[in-house]
């Protein structure tokens, strides 16, 4: 075997292992290498962090909501003189507590003390003042719900809502980095294939070189040669802009935790082994898909809040009736047996309002479970659209990789022939241009393989777990 010959092989042999044809232990840290890359994007990015402050903002509507059942203080006093004779004296101060539980019933505590000759007997008290308990409830209307009640059902449907839109935003930019780290390492090893390829010619350039001095062959043999290498340079100077393009496109999801931009110091890894999937996976992810997605978790929220207000509507389209009851204890004369009652009515004639607002609810409902269907069958699609796209891929690569089989073997075969003078240097050279194509298109459809393989964890909803 001549010198020019074994630095062929070689070349090939490079090529063959960055194609994956060749098993490398390389190949077991690239995963993590792609999970390590997913990580930083995880840990600093500005949508990460944007996506975040939807709990603070799921908290504060919950708080929001709370506050209408914070007790509330009341308190006055008002006096008269009148000739310098005191006409009146009136003092109150009393707490309400709103509870959110069934009949939503309001507890007051109070003390009044009301003295003077112009008090009405009604609200007059001993000079110690009375001491005061009530409790107030609506019976029919407001007994299921109300108003503060459905706020607050409501706003405690917030975390689950900030929860489906920090996935959609993190899913969305893990896919997309997933993308461009794909197009990174696909970059990579491209340059390594047109610098395998650049190193031949440089190697052939020395050996016919010498082999024109010697008169061996023909000077012009030199030139095409030399042609040829740089035809080759000017391939790594294109598959270099090539990778700094995608190298500086993949920094642009690094962040650092103090919001500025961090470099990326190293090469990404070698492309991985194609990861395989099985039916019965595929299967089992369809239907967790239905359950994973943020999409279909927002539109359950958004179907929860709707029955909600469904129930509050409802509750509009019943009679108000409200009960109250109060307790008194004369501090001045000792008496516990003081209770007042009474009972409030309200009751619109045609309840137009609330059987409009019954039936404009039932709308939204009924569109949005056709929303549902709809991003249902959008799910269905995203996944068999990537199902498609790893079966082409796959089959692409099997194709590509038999294609740098024998164009391997033709272009030893065609380097033989060149050894013995039985064929040209343009021949020679065609064959190794075939060869480094073909490997060119085994790389292409692998990062293509790589590229499905992540659009299906995103069509699931699961890719967050290639970055775990």
């Amino acid at each position: 075997m001549t010198f020019q010959r074994f630095i062929f092989l070689c070349g090939l042999v490079c090529i063959a292992l960055v194609c994956g044809i060749l098993p490398v232990s390389a190949q077991v840290r690239d995963s993590v290498r792609f999970k390590q890359f997913l990580q930083a994007v995880m840990k600093a990015h500005p949508v990460v962090q944007s996506a975040a402050l939807e709990n603070k903002i799921a908290d504060n509507e919950i708080q929001s909501a709370l506050g209408s059942f914070d007790p509330m203080i009341r308190a006055g006093y008002e006096t008269k003189n009148e000739a310098s004779k005191s006409k009146y004296d009136d003092l109150y101060a009393d707490v309400e507590v709103p509870l959110a539980t069934l009949f939503g019933p309001k507890i007051l505590a109070g003390y009044s003390r009301a003295i003077g000759p112009s008090i009405s007997p009604e609200l007059a008290t001993g000079n110690a003042g009375n001491v005061l308990l009530g409790l107030s409830a609506p019976l029919w209307q407001g007994v299921l719900t109300d108003r503060r009640r459905t706020a607050l059902d409501k706003a405690r449907l917030r975390p689950t809502l900030a929860t489906a839109n920090q996935r959609f935003e993190q899913n969305n930019l893990l896919r997309a980095a997933a993308f461009q780290y794909w197009s990174w390492a696909e970059a990579a090893e491209q340059l390594d294939i047109a610098d395998s390829v650049f190193k031949i010619s440089v190697q052939r350039v020395r050996f016919i070189t010498a082999r024109a001095r010697r008169g061996e062959i023909s000077p012009l043999d030199t030139v095409e040669a030399l042609q040829e290498l740089e035809r080759r340079r000017g391939d790594i100077f294109r598959s270099q802009r090539v990778l700094e393009q995608a190298g500086i496109d993949a920094a642009v999801f690094l962040w650092t935790e103090a919001g500025t931009a961090q470099a990326i110091n190293q090469p990404p890894a070698s492309l991985p082994k194609e990861p395989p999937l099985d039916s019965l996976s595929i299967r089992a992810d369809r239907e967790r898909a239905m359950t994973l997605r943020p999409e279909m978790l927002r539109l359950d929220v958004g179907a929860q809040s709707l029955t909600l207000d469904m129930n509050l509507a409802r509750e509009a389209q019943k009679p108000f009736i409200e009960t109250k009851a109060q307790w008194f204890y004369g501090i001045d004369k000792g008496t516990a047996d003081n209770f007042k009652f009474g009972v409030n009515l309200g009751l619109p004639l045609f309840f137009r309002t609330a059987n409009a607002q019954t039936e404009l609810l039932s709308v939204s409902i009924e569109r949005l479970r056709l929303q549902t269907l709809q991003v249902s069958r959008f799910i269905n699609a995203d996944i068999d659209n990537a199902l498609s796209a790893l079966g082409r891929a796959a089959e692409r690569i099997q194709a590509a990789e038999k294609e740098f089989g024998y164009a391997m073997v033709m272009a030893d075969g065609e380097q033989r022939r060149f050894r013995e003078g039985e064929t040209s240097l343009l021949i020679v050279n065609l064959r190794e241009r075939a060869a480094a194509e073909a490997a060119t298109r085994v790389v292409s459809a692998r990062a293509d393989y790589l590229r499905a393989w992540t659009q299906y964890y995103w069509a699931i909803g699961a890719i967050q777990q290639l970055a775990e």
